[in-house]
């Protein structure tokens, strides 16, 4: 595509879609060539929302306090009621404890890694164990994100991407984790990755591929994003006049010159009031436009909730979660699902909320394969943690699982990466048990999970 090297502003500016390289019109010619998919009987809904916490956050700070603990389990802060009877939350997330009878709280989650990379591998695949020869860095050999999974089964929204990334790229000094790209599927499924932020007026897919002639020197000195998109539509319009194009082509400039796809990310369209509500910040911004995605068509959005990383409390636990993470976290979710139930989507789009994985029990206890942790921080946990559900499929005011007493096990039913994976599939239309191929034909099995029941 011959993008140059661009900074954060450019970024911001003229898109970061397809950060691997993707060719979009790669994506509608592997989808006509792809095999067909089995079909599953749930009624697939309008989408879902992923709010992924990068960095793992702390399940004894927020959704599962043990106010009963020795003080270097339960830590500093106090825990509040919820309206869940007998549910309690910790006290920096007083707006979702009032709201979380509509949703489904897990307690019983837990993974197979304690390295972010890794962890993040298995999330976002859907999958327990990653392929042979992945690692910490992302590579064609990957499992797939699971919107790359959805653009290789599905026919594609009319003018709109099967999944959004955004606002951020999870990395690590400068390597990008893995399963955030379509992996072993080829770059032609990779989702869509938008970053900059979502605060800042033209956030958004300016251009996907730029047109001859049209640099992002160029781009930058426009007035407007309306401005350049319309110009370039005008443009190709010529072009298509006067070259031979295929459909494949066609659809491609279709999605990036879409009103529809314009239009969505156009959050000066939402009442202030309401962006006052989500909170003027990087997750608030961020759950708005999903939702404004998703209500547009958008299968699958992926919001992270933060830089990568931000969650990551081998320090300043306490401090951090009281100051920097919970109160915009607690503001924005809390919106979400008042929004949705608003706006009579509550029936129609899933939305979960999760880490990779959990916190240390003890204050301050490393673990083999974590990172350490400061006398007040809290290491990697793999072994348990929580994730919050709410909306289409979801039953309200329950909770699945739970922990022992030092938040250390699961002490009922435990749920994976694998089984979100599916959970997500089959609420798309896809059936989780399908195979796909890889570049050599060879099946491959996409998930072996099994859908939460939590309806």
């Amino acid at each position: 595509m011959g993008f140059r090297t661009v900074s954060r502003r450019d970024v911001l500016r003229a898109g970061a879609l397809s950060w691997l390289g993707l060719n979009l019109s790669d994506v509608f010619r592997a989808q006509a060539l792809a095999r067909p998919s089995a079909s599953t009987s749930v009624r697939p809904i309008r989408g879902v929302i992923l709010a992924f916490c990068p960095g793992g956050p702390s399940h004894l700070e927020t959704f599962d306090p043990k106010p009963d603990a020795p003080r270097e389990i339960r830590g500093e802060f106090d825990t509040i009621a919820t309206a869940i009877p007998g549910v309690r939350f910790g006290e920096h997330l007083p707006r979702i404890a009032e709201v979380v009878d509509r949703m489904t709280l897990v307690r019983s989650m837990r993974t197979t890694s304690p390295v972010h990379e890794l962890a993040v591998h298995r999330l976002l695949g859907g999958v327990d164990e990653v392929p042979p020869g992945t690692g910490v860095a992302a590579s064609r050999k990957d499992q797939p994100h699971l919107g790359a999974v959805l653009a290789a089964t599905r026919s594609a929204p009319e003018g709109l991407p099967h999944a959004v990334i955004l606002p951020t790229n999870l990395t690590f000094e400068g390597a990008v984790f893995p399963g955030q790209n379509a992996g072993f599927l080829g770059p032609r499924f990779d989702p869509w990755h938008i970053l900059g932020d979502p605060t800042e007026a033209g956030f958004g897919p300016e251009t996907l591929e730029l047109p001859e002639g049209l640099s992002v020197d160029r781009l930058d000195r426009r007035r407007s994003l309306l401005e350049t998109v319309d110009e370039a539509r005008r443009g190709w319009d010529r072009l298509a006049d006067s070259t031979p194009m295929d459909e494949f082509r066609r659809q491609a400039i279709a999605i990036v010159t879409s009103p529809t796809c314009r239009e969505a990310f156009d959050l000066e369209r939402e009442d202030p009031r309401l962006r006052d509500r989500y909170g003027r910040t990087l997750m608030g911004q961020g759950l708005l436009l999903g939702r404004r995605l998703v209500e547009a068509g958008v299968p699958l959005v992926q919001v992270n909730l933060g830089e990568s990383n931000v969650w990551d409390t081998h320090e300043k636990n306490f401090e951090r979660h009281r100051e920097i993470l919970c109160p915009p976290f607690d503001r924005a979710v809390s919106a979400l699902a008042e929004d949705l139930d608003a706006r009579g989507l509550s029936d129609e789009v899933l939305v979960i909320v999760t880490g990779e994985f959990g916190r240390t029990p003890r204050i301050g206890q490393p673990i083999k394969g974590g990172a350490g942790a400061k006398p007040d921080g809290r290491d990697h946990w793999p072994a348990v943690f929580s994730s919050l559900a709410f909306g289409a499929g979801v039953g309200r005011g329950q909770v699945l699982g739970s922990s022992d007493r030092l938040a250390s096990f699961p002490t009922t039913e435990s749920f994976t990466p694998a089984d979100l994976g599916a959970t997500i599939l089959e609420a798309l239309g896809i059936d989780p048990t399908i195979e796909l191929h890889d570049p050599l034909g060879r099946p491959l099995p996409i998930n072996r999970g099994r859908p939460i029941p939590w309806s």
